[in-house]
């Protein structure tokens, strides 16, 4: 998806349930079983969204993570806020409780650690491939001054296929020039400098690892099968985003591009193919013995 796209209510309603369903049960009960260890009888849970769009990942989380809770749901966009703070109102906690929350109109760029002080879980979802090394390594590293846990979601991982009803993957040499072409394109610079890309789940849990904190990774790739109304319509916007930066990275070859745009949206079109992404979720904790 192009930058500006990625950001768009549209496309942030259009993607939200296979992003739920692709999520990691298995990491979600291990931030739910740190927020157990962190709980108190005199205090809410303080929870941190960073990049929170319309507050996706507290529709997904609430109910899943004990309470009470209390949302810091932090982004640059006004009208998601307003959307995420309108939801919020809505959802409750796994013990029926109402949430607490606010809203902050912030940048991420520069990260600014304060942001997370009195936290006890960090959340972010689908950010880590536009940022740079630099500011996830001062993410991780505010993190492990606080000593918090955090359950980073939805990372991409670089790879995409086309597949068949069974699952398997059908490519050919053009497939696998586009696929190259949007991994270089991932590299650019997204406002926080050159962007980690594909490269995001790696970095981001050898940055903690190298603190002393336990990372756990698991895929959470989209399956959007071949013939079904959600691969035709968020499978479309998915190639119209990869074509925006296939002619971006490649400007010289927009024919190339076009051509191969045509015959994908076909074989979506007509139940051919279906889509797979790649993406990874990761939780990460303090080690044990850590002050």
């Amino acid at each position: 998806m192009s930058d500006e796209g990625r950001f768009a209510a549209g496309w942030l309603s259009l993607r939200e349930r296979a992003d739920h369903l692709a999520r990691s049960q298995s990491l979600t009960d291990r931030a739910s079983d740190w927020l157990h260890r962190r709980a108190s009888d005199d205090r809410a849970l303080s929870l941190v969204d960073l990049g929170c769009g319309a507050a996706s990942n507290p529709a997904y989380l609430a109910g899943r993570l004990p309470g009470p809770q209390h949302w810091r749901l932090i982004d640059h966009d006004p009208a998601l806020l307003a959307q995420a703070s309108s939801r919020l109102a809505r959802l409750i906690d796994a013990d029926g409780r109402p949430l607490e929350w606010h809203c902050e109109r912030q940048p991420l760029t520069p990260l600014r650690p304060t942001l997370l002080d009195g936290a006890d879980l960090v959340c972010a979802s689908a950010l880590f491939d536009l940022v740079s090394r630099k500011w996830a390594e001062r993410l991780v590293q505010a993190c492990v001054e606080r000593r918090l846990a955090a359950l980073f979601t939805l990372s991409v991982s670089g790879d995409w296929a086309f597949v068949d009803a069974q699952g398997q993957r059908r490519e050919d040499a053009e497939d696998r020039w586009a696929r190259a072409t949007y991994q270089a394109h991932q590299y650019r610079d997204k406002g926080f400098g050159t962007a980690l890309g594909g490269d995001a789940p790696a970095t981001l849990a050898e940055a903690f690892e190298a603190h002393g904190y336990r990372a756990s990774q698991a895929a959470s790739p989209w399956r959007l099968p071949p013939g079904h109304a959600e691969t035709r319509t968020l499978g479309s916007a998915l190639l119209a985003g990869w074509g925006d930066a296939l002619r971006e990275q490649c400007p010289e070859a927009r024919e190339r591009v076009a051509t191969w745009l045509a015959a994908r949206h076909a074989a979506l079109e007509g139940g051919e193919l279906g889509i797979e992404v790649g993406h990874l979720d990761l939780f990460a904790e303090p080690g044990e013995g850590q002050p």
